[in-house]
């Protein structure tokens, strides 16, 4: 008899038999004397019997649950331990996959679009769950033309950095520009001839020019500036004259438009004998 008693009270399985067993019994005996042999039961007396046949499934549950809630609690603890163990090991992976959730319900950029993020800039040429590869844009003075470099980053970054969708850029471009002088020249002269240079470097685009300008105000509602020329005048911590210039221009002819402007202008002003015309 003790031999039994010890079984009962180690072997969690003779447990967990012998408590439905002993249940159901019961349950059985309480619906027998609530029928009583009637063929008709009144409507009470199935909502008792519904009762019991729940209520015994309900002991019966919360008490497998007290036999094995040793094991379960250890089994709980080790499912724990292994998804916390996922989590750390494949951390990089869920960040970038949330990254990429973010790009596809913002729509922030596609294949073919100039995009900034951090200090990467360059054209989407594919992306997964995972990463985004650029093909990469030239630094200052080339910033619109490739360095023939791809750049894989992970779509995490989209999380920690800004996303600048630079597309507009990909055919018409605000490109600024400064030229330093000394303070004693005649800056009247030289805005004169800027102007009169852009004006005829830009004739054969500045239709299109303008037209595209309509059309970025369009798209996306912001009062931008007009495709005109603009020039600023401001001065340096020694003194010196800096002329910037903000011109509309499309994309690829931007660092010819540069270099032609900056050119004549200092050779213009540094050849005393010249006057800027």
């Amino acid at each position: 008899m003790s031999e039994l008693l010890l079984i009962f009270r180690d072997d969690q399985f003779v447990q967990s038999c012998v408590l439905i067993a002993a249940l159901l019994s019961l349950r059985i005996l309480l619906i027998y004397l609530i029928k009583r042999n009637r063929e008709v039961l009144t409507e009470g007396r199935r909502h008792s019997i519904t009762r019991v046949k729940n209520f015994s499934w309900l002991i019966i549950v919360f008490g497998l649950l007290m036999i094995w809630w040793p094991e379960l609690k250890n089994f709980a603890f080790s499912i724990a331990a292994v998804t916390v163990a996922l989590v750390i090991a494949t951390k990089e992976l869920i960040v970038c996959f949330s990254g990429a959730m973010l790009r596809a319900g913002t729509g922030a950029f596609t294949i073919g679009d100039w995009i900034e993020v951090g200090a990467n800039r360059g054209e989407v040429i594919d992306y997964n769950m995972f990463s985004t590869t650029l093909q990469e844009l030239d630094r200052p003075p080339n910033d619109y033309s490739f360095s023939g470099k791809t750049i894989v980053i992970p779509n995490s970054l989209f999380l920690s950095e800004p996303i600048k969708n630079l597309n507009f850029s990909k055919r018409y471009v605000f490109h600024r520009f400064s030229i330093i002088l000394d303070a004693y020249y005649d800056l009247a002269d030289i805005q004169q001839w800027i102007l009169h240079e852009i004006d005829q470097y830009s004739a054969d685009f500045i239709e299109v020019a303008r037209r595209y300008n309509a059309f970025i105000e369009k798209r996306t509602g912001i009062d931008i500036p007009g495709p005109e020329p603009r020039i600023m005048i401001s001065t340096s911590e020694l003194s010196r004259t800096i002329i910037t210039v903000i011109v509309f221009c499309p994309t690829e002819k931007a660092a010819e438009l540069e270099r032609h402007i900056t050119q004549g202008v200092l050779e213009q002003v540094y050849q005393p004998k010249k006057s800027i015309q």
